[in-house]
């Protein structure tokens, strides 16, 4: 069993991947409206300012390079990968609302024999407007992936909320069946980062294959993390449900496998 998806439960960190790591390489690179950008980006003084110090330029040489500048643009946001290279600059934590989904478990649990983190969001919690961000990153608060057979464009003049879910946020159709949800981390990037485990860690569902040392490890490590913190986080195993290709969890009748 991997260690790294153990200190999920015992030291409260998930990690969150650079979507240039991930195997759909469609996936967080949408195209670009390149004529609605250069549109956008010449009404906006003030972003040709920042690229020209970035570069070094004087106000004078700006002016002068402004042409150069624009058509630089152009040409980088008509690349293919120019959205990709946008996105793998954030980091993703990937869940999903699917817990008993047999794709799943054999994808991403090592055939069945790893194990689910279910975790409890908390909802309506008071913070100030500075602290929001990190109060989403802290807690986990997922955005909903959408599916679609269409590619997603982003529109400069488009608000924040839309471009997030186009860059971020939409799928193929054939990922359907996760029933994702991401937290986007904008701020520290990708990496192995801390989350309020104390807080919302729920549960842990072991696979129906998990072997029974690690089985042992994984009680041992849950116990623990219950004496030391004072919570509860319930062990639960899966198990196959007789004549059906499906899962079932003995005491969790209010699990099942959301993506029918």
């Amino acid at each position: 069993m991997c260690k790294g998806s153990l200190k999920v439960i015992s030291e409260g960190t998930i990690k969150f991947s650079s979507p240039d790591e991930f195997n759909d390489p469609f996936d967080c690179a949408p195209d670009y409206d390149v004529k609605k950008n250069i549109e956008y980006i010449s009404r906006r003084p003030d972003l040709l300012k920042t690229a020209g110090k970035k570069l070094g330029l004087s106000p004078a040489k700006r002016l002068q390079h402004k042409k150069v500048m624009l058509r630089n643009i152009e040409r980088a946001t008509s690349e293919d990968n120019y959205g990709a290279n946008i996105s793998k600059q954030s980091g993703i934590c990937c869940l999903s609302k699917a817990p008993l989904n047999l794709l799943m478990w054999a994808h991403y649990a090592k055939d069945h024999t790893g194990f689910v983190v279910e975790f409890r969001i908390p909802q309506n919690v008071k913070c100030t407007k500075g602290e929001a961000y990190e109060y989403l990153l802290k807690y986990l608060y997922p955005l909903e992936v959408v599916y679609s057979e269409d590619k997603p464009v982003i529109d400069p003049s488009d608000n924040d909320v839309i471009n997030t879910k186009k860059q971020y946020l939409t799928k193929s159709k054939d990922w359907e069946y996760e029933q994702e949800e991401r937290v986007v981390d904008n701020m520290r990037g990708s990496g192995i980062h801390p989350y309020e485990h104390k807080i919302i860690l729920k549960s842990v569902i072991a696979g129906l294959k998990m072997k029974d040392t690690d089985y042992t490890s994984l009680k041992s490590t849950i116990h623990k993390i219950n004496s030391e913190m004072e919570i509860n986080v319930k062990l639960y195993k899966a198990e196959k449900l007789k004549g059906k290709f499906a899962l079932f969890v003995p005491g969790r009748d209010d699990l099942s496998d959301c993506s029918n």
